[in-house]
């Protein structure tokens, strides 16, 4: 129901409900104004006065007097700019899967339109909804190492086994194993893009984009065809750190995208947990500086939900189980002396005390039960994920 105001599209004062669907005017209307920078930049201003998106189009230059505080030449390209739109162009660039969510949508995420300059638009492939009270933004590194990666597919992997939502930004990374892992658990995960929801950026991600939009979502704010740009990314930050209940950081250097997420976060009121890195490692000295000022550390994914003051009720199949328990011999030992930091082998030969021929075969035969898995450098590492016996 589209709220009853004097004139159309005019808050008058009041508030309207958001529980109205919008017209395939007021559709196309949001789509076209979508295209122009300067209206994304401005839709706070606007907002606060007109409901309509017919009605923000067809503004006259007197319409914006009331706007005190918006510079003439900024008013004057924002009237420029809608002037030469034609409405249903952008619209129609638009795929059948890809549903189209407003500002004033009754189905557009309220923690979006409690910050500072909520998208006016949201173009999204799959189900956008989810368990506010159970979502985490990860985010972190393009350039993790393997600490990192070892680290965010266990905080990832165990906190959507345990139903929570995983928000991250689809990029390389920390981002990508982040989506990766939760999906290995079964759980839902959302990916929030930099580009055009048409454009496919990482190109290898587009696989992993397909998986996450069948039990999650892909959103971006961005007009269709759009490529990445280097404001792109910030702006997409702040979707994030809305849409999670709080911000995890897993390595990220000082300077880094994934700080201006947890800072986003901060002036939202949001939690920030960080996982604390080596010293010497610039990779985490984001993170351990995020620490240092206050940022609440995290060595366990059930500082997570502790945090949230929820509590975790592990199923039958949930029940730790013992691995090296239903092995044998040489397999049981090399076995206890893998861990989920990547080791190399001669340091498991000399942990373990056996000959290194010994050692090498009984790491095979773990390789082929799935129980260890061999990185680059002849290193190996526990699955987060082990076969169960």
């Amino acid at each position: 129901m589209v709220p009853d105001n004097s004139e159309p599209g005019l808050f008058n004062g009041h508030v309207p409900d958001f529980d109205w669907e919008p017209s395939d005017a007021e559709i196309a209307a949001a789509l076209e104004l979508n295209t122009l920078t300067t209206f994304r930049t401005q839709f706070r201003r606007l907002r606060t006065r007109y409901s309509s998106f017919v009605k923000m189009h067809r503004l006259t230059e007197s319409d914006l007097v009331v706007f005190s505080d918006w510079a003439d030449v900024n008013k004057q390209r924002y009237l420029d700019g809608a002037c030469g739109l034609t409405m249903g162009t952008e619209l129609e660039q638009v795929p059948g899967d890809v549903k189209i969510i407003t500002y004033f949508d009754s189905r557009y995420p309220p923690q979006l339109r409690d910050i500072y300059d909520p998208p006016p638009v949201l173009y999204v492939m799959g189900d956008i909804s989810f368990d506010y009270s159970t979502s985490l933004a990860i985010v972190g590194t393009r350039t993790k190492t393997e600490y990192g990666r070892r680290t965010t597919e266990h905080f990832a992997y165990q906190l959507a086994s345990w139903g929570f939502t995983v928000i991250s930004g689809g990029a390389r990374g920390i981002d990508s194993i982040a989506h990766y892992s939760a999906l290995d658990a079964d759980g839902k995960t959302i990916a929030v893009l930099g580009c055009g929801i048409d454009v496919t950026f990482p190109p290898e991600n587009k696989r992993l984009f397909r998986d996450i939009a069948e039990t999650g979502a892909i959103i971006s704010e961005f007009p269709m065809g759009l490529y990445p740009g280097k404001y792109n990314f910030p702006a997409r930050n702040r979707i994030i750190a809305a849409l999670g209940r709080g911000t995890l950081v897993i390595e990220a250097p000082e300077r880094s995208g994934a700080l201006i997420t947890a800072e986003l976060a901060l002036q939202n009121g949001k939690d920030v947990f960080a996982v604390p890195g080596r010293l010497t490692d610039g990779r985490s000295r984001g993170t351990n500086k995020l620490i240092h000022d206050g940022a609440c550390m995290v060595l366990d994914p059930s500082d997570i939900p502790l945090r949230f003051g929820l509590t975790v009720v592990e199923g039958d199949d949930a029940v730790p189980v013992d691995l090296a328990a239903h092995l044998d011999g040489d397999e049981a030992l090399v076995y206890k002396a893998v861990t989920l930091d990547a080791r190399e082998a001669d340091v498991i030969v000399r942990e373990v005390g056996l000959p290194a021929p010994r050692i090498l075969s009984a790491l095979l035969i773990l390789q082929t039960k799935g129980l260890v898995k061999e990185l680059p450098g002849s290193r190996f590492v526990r699955p987060v994920r082990p076969k169960l016996p």
